[in-house]
């Protein structure tokens, strides 16, 4: 097992704050202030020319993305979020009769509901399966694969559970009757081991804010090598151009392979930031991440139910995810407190306080989290 914990010096915040909510926020890399000097400097002193520079680094920091989960060479692109993501590849769909549902659970992240429920508007069915955003209805979503579905959208990781899903049910059945599947890997991306093209899935979408310790504005996008040149997202920017830099009138002429979905000019300081997370990722490797995690959310499972609190996520360690989520009376205000005493994690309405070690934090502070809850709860009993 390597020693994780020499990593820690790489992380700023760990030398002040007990720091347990990776799947939300992950930890700053230092090198983070490096790579956007290196950045600033080029805009700086090269000005337009810093183009040179940045553009390859779209491909690039795809690139590392692409050895972390086992893609082929050229098959992912980075966008600014998952909203974006989505919606570029909700835009290469048509809703005809009979095959225009969309299916989804009640546990999908805000951002995707939203996303799917507007495509009503433009005639697709969107089927949302399930009440309970804690329980995932996997037995209610593949009995609800037809021939009239388009598109099945699955949570590798749910957010407030931490539920991990098996994909390859739903990607066969789906498959079996030619619609296509989307992965949100958000939550299992930097945290879960898996080979995207052993799952088969058609598309995946995430972004880098939680494990991959990669900040905001850096969402990246996989489509199946097998599908992406007969795509044709209507959303599209000069860069889905087949000849950026022609500025040919319109129709377009789609870029070849992913980078048709590149879009819009790049969120070049986002990516420069963004990869400096994902080389420590790729270096520690997802496998020895998990296996950390395997002890550690065990830690907090054990010692919850110890402590009599509830907790929302599956027991059995296949089932879940990198973080656990526990419950008990006045969870937000206990959530306000631990902040306060330096321990950061953050709460989820109807769910609970959600912890999450990453591969840099100690056994010592998943027991000491437990502890300062119990202490917070029992003040507020008196």
């Amino acid at each position: 097992m390597p020693d994780l914990l020499s990593w820690r010096a790489k992380f700023p915040i760990l030398a002040s704050k007990t720091y347990l909510i990776n799947n939300s926020l992950g930890a700053m890399p230092a090198s983070v202030i490096e790579s956007l000097r290196e950045y600033t400097e080029l805009w700086a002193s090269q000005g337009v020319v810093a183009w040179d520079t940045w553009l390859p680094e779209v491909a690039n920091t795809a690139a590392i993305l692409e050895d972390i989960i086992h893609a082929p060479r050229g098959s992912m692109t980075m966008c600014q979020n998952v909203t974006n993501a989505l919606a570029a590849i909700l835009s290469c769909l048509e809703y005809e009769l009979p095959r225009n549902q969309i299916l989804h659970c009640a546990g999908e992240f805000p951002t995707v509901e939203y996303l799917l429920d507007g495509q009503r508007r433009i005639g697709a069915e969107v089927v949302r399966v399930g009440n309970d955003p804690l329980v995932f209805p996997a037995r209610e979503l593949l009995d609800g694969i037809s021939d009239r579905t388009v598109l099945v959208v699955l949570s590798h990781v749910l957010f407030r559970t931490a539920e991990l899903v098996d994909i390859r049910p739903f990607v066969e059945k789906a498959h079996a009757h030619g619609a296509l599947v989307l992965l949100d890997a958000y939550q299992s991306m930097g945290s879960v081991p898996f080979d995207v093209t052993e799952l088969d899935v058609d598309f995946l979408v995430g972004g880098s804010v939680k494990w991959l310790c990669g900040g905001p504005g850096a969402g990246y996008l996989y489509a199946h090598p097998n599908i992406v040149d007969r795509l044709e997202p209507r959303l599209a920017g000069w860069f889905s151009h087949a000849r950026p830099f022609g500025f040919e009138s319109p129709p377009i002429e789609y870029a070849e392979g992913i980078s048709r979905f590149t879009g819009g000019t790049p969120n070049m300081p986002a990516y420069y930031q963004a990869r400096e997370g994902y080389k420590i990722i790729r270096e520690v490797g997802v496998e020895a991440i998990r296996e950390q995690s395997r002890r550690q959310t065990q830690i907090l499972v054990d010692g919850a139910l110890e402590r009599g609190f509830t907790v929302n996520t599956p027991l059995e360690f296949a089932r879940r995810g990198n973080h656990v989520t526990v419950d008990l009376p006045n969870a937000q205000l206990v959530k306000d407190e631990l902040i306060r005493r330096g321990f950061v994690i953050d709460y989820r309405p109807g769910a609970g306080i959600r912890i999450a070690p990453h591969f840099y934090n100690t056994d010592d502070e998943c027991r000491a989290i437990l502890d300062e809850i119990a202490d917070i709860a029992s003040v507020a009993a008196r």
